[in-house]
């Protein structure tokens, strides 16, 4: 009997080192892929845009005649994640149109390829959907304005740390607004 109670002691022994060694290499697992999600969050986000700005208080340059117009727009943006959720950024872009647009009663404004440069902060409403707002300016060779910028990107496609987005933007300028949809090609870094 005495033999048989060392060889269940022997057994239950075994069992429980054997037991601690697995917990032990699990916990270090949970510690190693926990280092590397904190690695993988990227910080900083530079993207180009391409779309369309449509204009619905443009005036045709020549004769002045009211009429909604649409231009193509180019741009970049850099944004820096201070947290998972929260980001600072500033979104840059060109309309490439002229046009005219009505400041007062018969007194007209043109404008020619205005350069759109604003700061704001980004928030990450839900996985992939982000919201921004922000301010700056609109100037081009004739006159500089006051801008706020509203705007909106999710995520289609996602590949290592590249991201393709469809972008849409309102901006309030001090004379007029313009929507914006386009596509957002960025690089997590």
């Amino acid at each position: 009997m005495p033999h048989k109670l060392n060889i269940v002691s022997m057994t239950l022994l075994f069992a429980s080192l054997t037991q601690m060694a697995y917990s032990q290499e699990i916990n270090e697992e949970i510690t190693e892929n926990k280092v590397e999600i904190e690695e993988e969050f990227k910080r900083n986000k530079f993207a180009l845009y391409t779309g369309y700005s449509w204009i619905p208080e443009g005036r045709d340059p020549e004769t002045l005649e009211k009429k909604s117009l649409i231009a193509p727009t180019f741009g970049f943006s850099y944004e820096y994640w201070f947290s998972e959720r929260w980001a600072i950024g500033t979104y840059n872009d060109v309309e490439i149109i002229n046009l005219q647009v009505e400041e007062e009663e018969e007194a007209f404004l043109e404008r020619e390829n205005a350069v759109v440069l604003t700061v704001g902060v980004t928030y990450e409403l839900l996985p992939k959907l982000t919201v921004s707002l922000g301010g700056g300016i609109e100037t081009d060779s004739n006159e500089t304005l006051g801008v706020i910028r509203l705007g909106s990107e999710y995520v289609l496609l996602e590949k290592n740390e590249w991201e393709l987005s469809a972008a849409l933007t309102f901006i309030h300028k001090d004379i007029y607004e313009i929507v914006g949809f386009g596509f957002v090609f960025g690089k997590k870094f």
